[in-house]
């Protein structure tokens, strides 16, 4: 019995929380005066004031959207936004002292926090006992959220000291909308915000072991690649089967219907926003070390992931390391260490370039408006492009019952290679590295990769980890195949968000 079955592609996409500071030129302004008033001349306990705040922020969100094409001008408009989400958390224009911002998804995911940047990425528990605020802001959300886009819904004298916060919904145009809270102030301790759920992520090799022993920096990258592959494949399983209600025919036949599709969406979505930022802690950082993840196309070259800094996520790699001989441009040395063009999965490399050493402040300071590299340590990375598709694929089929090839004579997509790059680096100065690291690109990397193909030992894994709790983070698509999903990263004021979406 044939079927239709939707495609159930991932591919994700982050930009860090929207924010921008009118004094960085570098930034550009859009055309027209901005409405509203600035941090420091808001009077916390005027409603009018808070208002006006947030309408500064509309209207700079929706300057920038007016300015930028979203799909032939997309790079210009990452750049904008990634430094609109940097400089949010910075005192200026859109922060001073305890009058800040923080943007929550209507998956009720804090997507950016001023005053309290290591909340991002925790989740909204308004049922939360003990909290100071958790009634406050649940009221702002359902009534801002109930609202709709644009429409200002405040709580007055909501301490008991005369404060005022107010809250407004922006519309995203590609993924979950998220609402703007501005005036609500708390501790970092508040119970309202519980962290992100990393149960079941473990690596083989983790950042800890690479701390203490450089040489295995390559391991820890591909069990950074191994772990990721498995969880996209998991959550695409687990959601799938949960919204059918079942694998038999009849029960995937009713994937056909749109709202399906969409509960599938929100559900791998929420699910991934929630676990999102496990990559800057546990097996995944360690001192020194962390991952990262890119696009393949050289054409694109953005961060998708870089566990170590919110301000990388979302940015163009065309950065400039002066200081190296030959190809000074990063996202440039990276491709042509890799082959150059867009290259195929299981291509690998080592790259030495300079960069910001974890712990250090960044020099120079302003090396994001410039477009340098942020740091003059020296740094050896090891990089490898990898594809999540084919496990997703066999995933499906082994819990389904649908051979592989019957889901790609129907979801043509679904046997696309989508290829990323993922890579993490070290600071061979730390402990005076000799050649060993030199020595990587002559490793059996195939060997390896080899073993990562091998599809039914992928689907097995898969299958063990259904149900554990885990992190997953995917890519761009870097083919232009139409049948490929439409990827696009632009989200809404405040917000730093997974971006998935998926079609037949």
């Amino acid at each position: 019995m044939k079927f239709k079955m939707h495609g159930i592609l991932l591919s994700l996409f982050f930009a860090l929380g929207l924010v921008f500071s009118f004094g960085i030129d570098a930034s550009g302004t859009h055309d027209g005066p901005s409405s509203g008033i600035t941090a420091d001349e808001v009077d916390p306990k005027v409603k009018a004031d808070v208002e006006d705040f947030l309408t500064h922020i509309v209207d700079y969100y929706n300057g920038i959207r007016d300015r930028f094409d979203p799909e032939t001008q997309r790079a210009e408009l990452v750049r904008e936004l990634t430094i609109f989400a940097r400089d949010i958390r910075r005192e200026g224009d859109y922060k001073d002292g305890d009058f800040y911002t923080i943007g929550i998804t209507d998956n009720d995911i804090v997507t950016n926090h001023a005053g309290h940047p290591e909340l991002i990425g925790h989740k909204f528990n308004p049922d939360a006992s003990g909290s100071a605020v958790a009634g406050t802001l649940k009221a702002l959300l359902d009534k801002a959220r109930n609202s709709g886009v644009g429409t200002t819904e405040c709580e007055e004298d909501y301490d008991g000291q005369g404060s005022v916060a107010c809250a407004v919904k922006v519309e995203s145009d590609y993924t979950v909308d998220v609402t703007n809270i501005a005036g609500l102030v708390h501790e970092a301790g508040d119970s309202a915000f519980d962290p992100p759920d990393c149960r079941g992520l473990t690596l083989g090799t983790t950042a800890a072991d690479v701390e203490g022993d450089q040489t295995k920096l390559k391991d820890y990258v591909q069990s950074v690649i191994d772990a990721i592959q498995k969880d996209v494949a998991r959550i695409n399983v687990d959601t799938t089967i949960e919204v059918a209600g079942g694998t038999d025919i009849e029960s995937l036949l009713t994937l056909q219907d749109p709202a399906k599709q969409k509960e599938i969406t929100d559900g791998v979505t929420t699910e991934i926003q929630e676990r999102l930022f496990c990559l800057g802690s546990g097996d995944f950082k360690h001192g020194t070390i962390y991952a990262f993840i890119m696009s393949a196309d050289p054409a694109d070259s953005t961060v998708l992931v870089n566990g170590n800094s919110f301000d990388l996520n979302g940015y163009d790699l065309d950065l400039t390391d002066n200081l190296l001989q030959g190809e000074h441009n990063i996202a440039k040395l990276f491709n042509q260490k890799l082959g150059g063009g867009i290259p195929p999965v299981g291509a690998s490399a080592t790259v030495d370039y300079h960069w910001l050493k974890p712990g250090d402040q960044p020099d120079p300071p302003d090396w994001f408006e410039q477009e340098v590299v942020p740091g003059m340590s020296p740094k050896t990375s090891y990089i490898e492009v990898a594809d999540l598709n084919g496990i997703v694929l066999n995933a499906l089929a082994d819990a389904t019952g649908v051979s592989a090839t019957l889901l790609i004579q129907n979801a043509p997509e679904l046997g696309d290679t989508q290829p990323y790059i993922f890579g993490s680096g070290v600071y061979p100065e730390d402990d005076g590295m000799t050649d060993d690291m030199d020595d990587m690109d002559d490793m059996d990397d195939m060997d390896d990769m080899d073993d990562m193909d091998d599809m039914d030992d992928i689907v097995d894994d898969v299958v063990e980890v259904v149900g554990d709790g885990a992190c997953a983070i995917a890519g761009t698509s870097n083919t232009s195949q139409g049948t490929l999903l439409n990827l696009f990263l632009i989200a809404s004021v405040l917000f730093s968000v997974v971006f998935l979406r998926r079609r037949a």
